[in-house]
């Protein structure tokens, strides 16, 4: 399948109707900063339409993108080590 167009709809936290509407979904999982958001770039052939950052925990909720007008690709965040906004480092377990 080729990507013709593809669109950062939302972030979610939680429920959301956007997630319930009945078009398909792709889930990407995986550990923290394994480049999930950088397969979504490469995907789609844009550079920057899903945030990246060397800094693990960068994804905070749950991105959305339409591709194709046809499913959405949800880009979760990862499991494992995480860097949070006051400095400290947390480690989920898995």
């Amino acid at each position: 399948m080729q990507i013709i167009s593809a669109k950062f709809m939302r972030g979610v936290n939680g429920t959301d109707e956007l997630l319930s509407d009945g078009i398909p979904q792709v889930a990407l999982i995986g550990r923290s900063n394994v480049g999930k958001s950088s397969i979504i770039n490469s995907l789609t052939k844009q550079k920057n339409l899903a945030r990246t950052s060397d800094t693990p925990g960068l994804t905070q909720e749950i991105n959305v993108y339409s591709i194709n007008n046809k499913f959405y690709l949800l880009d979760l965040p990862g499991y494992g080590f995480a860097k949070v906004r006051n400095g400290f480092a947390r480690a989920c377990k898995n």
